[in-house]
């Protein structure tokens, strides 16, 4: 044989060309046929995430409707609002951001107490729920033609962190400490004027407190801390606090000069004056109304009384006057501790402007324990007036503090707790 052998090789590796040219065919098929689905798949998931990004955006839109529906029906709840009310409430507080129960298939549903997780049941918390269906916007090619989106928000009344408040939009001095006076509260104070000068401490006077927030600027030294100021004004705490309905008069013009007497309450008509270094007067639990004539307690005398509240105000023929006790008197004065009064011990009528000041002068042995509550009139507080009081909160147009003045805030006695609440998100 005389065949070249690599002539034999191709002799015989020429059929086989034909398979190799089918397996690439085969191959450039497969790699199609995968681009093809790995680009279904891409545009699959792209069409997800574009409308999982715009169900979150909406999301995001319908917490602010929930946060807002909570928040407005836990204020309510501070006020100690009916079930009803508080639901009127945070419907309207979710309508207000876009999600109208009702309206495009929203739902809007207000559980008080909360029906669920944490604060299931508890009665300091209002709860609120939207949900609502909205359409795809790429999904609805793969048969998905609309989803629903819903969410949640949890909110309550909390113990404030402050007890004293200068509620003038817009005075100089609005908190002023002068002379020797010594401010040392264990809670916050809050000064709502928007005055260069809203709060002010001079001639050595020193203010200690657990926050002090100025809308307006602090002027003078010894604070601590530092004030924090340009912050925005806080509402009267005690705004929603019904004031109590009198009428006709039960005692007139009573006068108690060196005497002992027991009071019981009722309407006091052209006020309350206890004069002279030997009286002693008691005060019953209950409300005393100061249908003009105020209150006054001068001459060193004592009182006492435990579960009262003051009610000062004024009507045709008894003129208001404002509350004055001075001249080292004596003795305890504590506010209820239940109750639609709890904790208030002085409440001034909130339509009385007068520029009147009302006067809380005594010494280390005289206590007030409440609140003194004078929202529209200005108020000076001195001379160790706070004595062993378990708490004192001081609410007042402006406040002028002389002498040493130690507030403390202990509400244990309290069946609710701090009086003063603050509504916020639950965590």
């Amino acid at each position: 044989m005389t065949d070249h052998p690599r002539s034999f090789e191709r002799a015989f590796a020429a059929p086989a060309e034909p398979a190799r040219v089918e397996k690439r065919a085969g191959e450039r098929g497969q790699v199609l046929a995968m681009t093809a689905i790995l680009l279904i798949t891409v545009c699959v998931l792209v069409a997800v995430a574009a409308d999982m990004g715009y169900f979150f955006d909406y999301r995001r839109q319908m917490q602010t409707g929930a946060d807002g529906a909570a928040m407005a029906g836990a204020d309510q709840l501070r006020r100690r609002a009916s079930d009803s009310e508080i639901r009127s409430a945070a419907f309207n507080g979710a309508s207000s951001n876009g999600f109208t129960n009702g309206a495009n298939a929203v739902q809007v549903t207000v559980n008080h107490p909360p029906v669920s997780g944490f604060y299931a049941g508890n009665d300091a918390f209002v709860e609120a729920t939207i949900s609502q269906p909205r359409p795809t916007i790429f999904m609805g090619t793969l048969g998905f033609q609309s989803a629903t989106v819903s969410t949640r928000a949890i909110a309550g009344a909390q113990d404030s962190p402050n007890c004293v408040y200068a509620l003038d939009p817009s005075a100089t001095h609005s908190f002023n400490t002068s002379g020797s006076a010594s401010v040392n509260a264990a809670c916050g104070i809050v000064v709502d004027s928007s005055s260069g000068s809203a709060m002010v401490s001079s001639g050595g006077g020193q203010v200690t407190a657990a926050s002090i927030a100025v809308t307006g600027d602090a002027v003078g030294c010894c604070f601590s801390p530092p004030p924090q100021t340009g912050v925005p004004p806080e509402p009267d705490p005690f705004a929603g606090r019904a004031a109590p309905q009198f009428s006709g008069c039960d005692y007139t013009d009573l006068h108690v000069n060196s005497v002992t007497k027991v009071l019981t309450p009722g309407v006091y008509c052209n006020g309350i004056d206890i004069s002279g270094g030997n009286s002693s007067v008691t005060f019953l639990p209950g409300l005393y109304v100061l249908n003009g004539g105020g209150l006054s307690v001068s001459g060193g005398g004592t009182i006492n009384g435990r579960g009262v509240t003051f009610y000062n105000t004024g009507s045709a023929g008894y003129a208001y006057k404002p509350l004055g006790i001075s001249g080292g008197t004596l003795g305890m004065l504590a506010a209820p501790t239940s109750g639609p009064m709890e904790g208030i011990l002085f409440f001034q009528d909130r339509s009385i402007t007068s520029s009147q000041t009302n006067t809380v002068s005594g010494g280390s042995t005289l206590s007030f324990e409440g609140a003194l509550y004078f929202p529209t009139t200005p108020l000076n507080f001195s001379g160790n007036s706070s004595g062993s009081a378990a708490y004192t909160i001081i609410i007042a147009k402006t406040i002028d503090f002389s002498g040493l003045s130690n507030l403390r805030a202990g509400f244990g006695n309290l069946q609710n707790g701090n009086p003063i609440k603050k509504v916020a998100l639950a965590d």
